[in-house]
């Protein structure tokens, strides 16, 4: 009776494994880098893209979050810019980004959603 005790428990704590795993928090791991190409001027904090194609990706510093924008040709940071994140309801499907059309007519960036995640990256702005 004890062995098939000892058994039923090993096997309860087997099966319950993969749950815990799943619900960790991953909330501080970096985002996977996601590739846009831009038509028109793109101001992501106090910088200005010009067009072209840029990698996104959110990355987790000294306990903040940072939007993070290289060049796609030779990798070279363009952009740092805090940002938070915000839960959504389902896994992102399609990589996109979210812009604003400033007074004097510019886009400025405001979220990124990148597939396979299920948070938008919103930028902290002053």
């Amino acid at each position: 009776m004890k062995r098939i005790f000892v058994l039923v428990c090993a096997v309860a704590v087997l099966i319950a494994l993969p749950h815990a795993a799943l619900a960790q928090d991953h909330s501080e791991a970096n985002s996977p880098k996601a590739e846009f190409q831009i038509s028109k001027a793109l101001v992501v904090g106090t910088t200005t893209l010009p067009p072209g194609t840029y990698k996104f990706q959110c990355v987790f510093v000294d306990g903040k979050h940072f939007l993070i924008i290289t060049s796609s040709d030779d990798g070279k940071e363009l952009a740092r810019v805090p940002c938070s994140q915000e839960q959504l309801s389902g896994k992102i499907e399609l990589s996109d980004f979210r812009s604003v059309t400033k007074p004097d007519g510019s886009q400025a960036l405001t979220a990124v959603r990148i597939r396979g995640e299920s948070v938008a990256h919103r930028l902290v702005l002053d």
